[in-house]
């Protein structure tokens, strides 16, 4: 077939030319399609001169397929199923689909966000693997290449073709051993003062910023420095193992202390101060409408459906 003759073969011909290869009629031809006679009749001349046969002749009884068009109708229906498949849109089934989510995050989202979303994936789509990266300066690199499906961290700027949602709002409390000397110092309401906590001996957690780790020094950013920093830390989860048998104490995300405090003889105190802060999924543009990744960020958001999050959100989601 000359390749001139084959450019103008498109979709709607081979669709015809299924359709009169089936009936040997080009009045049934056209219908089929909705196009008037004469045009399928100039589509069946395009044909006919891309394949170099006639393909429809008349006889005495009607009309009949040539000896190459009959060998083409199992080739047409097949090369139509073909071109028809890569329009389909794959169904997502949680309870079969094999996914893989990739998702960077700290250990307090992954506390906080992917245990339990890990715990419903486990009855609604126990096929899933989950990989946890962590939250790097090459994070957004990642999502935007495709190493990585997912983020989870707190509010920031994001560049251009990002998309998030707020998932929930939290603040600092204090994390101290039970016995610990302050828990008799508490205020009336059960929380403590910045002043008070900052005579203790601190652990600073570290947040990844750029290709650096940062103290979260909360205390300090509320006016009262500590007097003596013990250890700083990337592993939220480890605090309770720092906490023992000693006077140290963290200020970390409420969320996790109160999930600390479930496993470890650990007490959370609430801060009589304002630390609120705000935290989201983060995704690309180029996972915006996979299915599969779609149905996660869905269940996600029903995980955290309480959330404040309308004044929250980068764009409008539009997730079924």
């Amino acid at each position: 077939m000359d390749n001139l003759e084959l450019d103008k073969i498109d979709f709607r011909s081979l669709r015809l030319l299924n359709v009169l290869l089936e009936t040997a009629s080009v009045t049934k031809a056209g219908e089929a399609l909705a196009i008037s006679q004469p045009a399928a009749s100039r589509v069946l001349a395009q044909l006919r001169l891309a394949l170099g046969d006639p393909l429809l002749v008349r006889g005495r009884r009607g009309n009949t397929l040539t000896p190459r068009a009959e060998a083409l109708r199992p080739l047409v229906a097949e090369a139509l199923d073909a071109v028809s498949t890569l329009f389909v849109k794959d169904a997502f089934e949680p309870k079969s689909a094999k996914l893989r989510l990739r998702v960077a995050t700290t250990d307090y989202g992954a506390a906080t966000v992917l245990a339990p979303l890990a715990r419903q994936l486990a009855v609604s789509a126990p096929a899933v693997t989950i990989e946890i990266a962590p939250w790097s300066a090459q994070t957004l690199t990642a999502l935007e290449s495709g190493r990585l499906d997912l983020a989870l961290y707190a509010e920031s700027k994001l560049p251009e073709n990002f998309h998030s949602r707020a998932l929930f709002r939290d603040k600092y409390a204090c994390l101290v051993r039970r016995g610990h000397p302050v828990l008799s110092k508490l205020r009336r309401d059960g929380s403590m003062n910045p002043r008070a906590a900052a005579l203790y001996p601190q652990i600073v957690l570290l947040y990844p910023d750029g290709d650096q780790l940062v103290g979260e020094d909360v205390l300090t950013q509320l006016g009262h420095p500590p007097e003596r920093i013990a250890m700083r830390t990337p592993y939220f989860t480890s605090a309770p193992l720092l906490l023992s048998n000693t006077d140290n104490m963290i200020l970390l995300p409420s969320l996790l202390a109160r999930t600390l405090t479930k496993s470890a003889p650990v007490v959370q105190v609430a801060l009589h101060a304002d630390t609120e802060f705000g935290y989201r999924l983060i995704w690309h543009e180029r996972t915006q409408k996979d299915r599969g990744i779609r149905w996660i960020r869905t269940q996600i958001y029903k995980l955290f459906s309480r959330a404040e999050t309308g004044a929250e959100d980068r764009v409008r989601e539009r997730d079924a």
